[in-house]
């Protein structure tokens, strides 16, 4: 009986899997680690709050610096503040709560919308891993580089949870629980973000 369930539990494991899906709502903690050829290797800490349903996204970041939209080639690069993506209305906006500013970035059109559920369905299955002490399902998607999906085991794609993503050779994010109970209120833009105040450096500009 032991070894009928470790064949089949090895044969599930071998097969691919169905292509990711997130909920289409949730939020989750993480840890950042940022690599840049001249600043080097930085740390941060954050959270991603996640609504399809409006849709919206936010993302909160303890430090902007190093981050390619709040930060690098902008006023705040040298400037340890922390920094909030929003994405409402199909706009994307970056806001600086330290420094109470907030300036348009870009917009669905320019690829900065919110990300659809269904982001990874066109990526490769790569094989089951333990990453960070969890048996993950590994994918692997190219786009202006390399993007690595970890997500638990689960046949059911929205109830598996996001582990990491990593973009290398760059970025790494390492996300905790996820909760798919939204605090109130946490989508509503800041009354001093608006579409004519631009962002005019990095990412932003260059995206115009």
């Amino acid at each position: 009986m032991k070894l009928a369930f470790a064949l089949l539990f090895a044969m599930t494991l071998a097969a691919t899997p169905l292509s990711p899906v997130w909920p289409n709502v949730f939020w989750q903690p993480f840890n950042e680690k940022t690599v840049h050829p001249q600043a080097g290797v930085h740390y941060n800490t954050g959270t991603y709050y996640y609504n399809y349903n409006l849709p919206a996204s936010r993302v909160d970041r303890s430090n902007g610096q190093y981050d390619s939209f709040c930060g690098i080639g902008g006023p705040y690069a040298n400037k340890d503040t922390p920094c909030t993506h929003f994405v409402v209305g199909g706009n994307r906006y970056l806001y600086y709560p330290d420094l109470n500013q907030c300036c348009y970035c870009c917009n669905s059109t320019m690829g900065c919308g919110v990300l659809l559920p269904n982001w990874m369905q066109n990526a490769t299955y790569i094989n089951t891993e333990v990453h960070e002490g969890i048996l993950t399902y590994k994918w692997e998607k190219t786009g202006g580089q390399q993007n690595y999906l970890y997500e638990t085991v689960n046949n059911v794609p929205t109830s598996r949870v996001t582990v990491s993503i990593y973009e290398e050779p760059d970025n790494f994010m390492d996300f905790s629980h996820r909760n798919e109970t939204l605090p109130n209120g946490i989508m509503n833009l800041p009354s001093i973000c608006n579409l004519q105040n631009t962002c005019n450096w990095g990412f932003c500009q260059n995206l115009r």
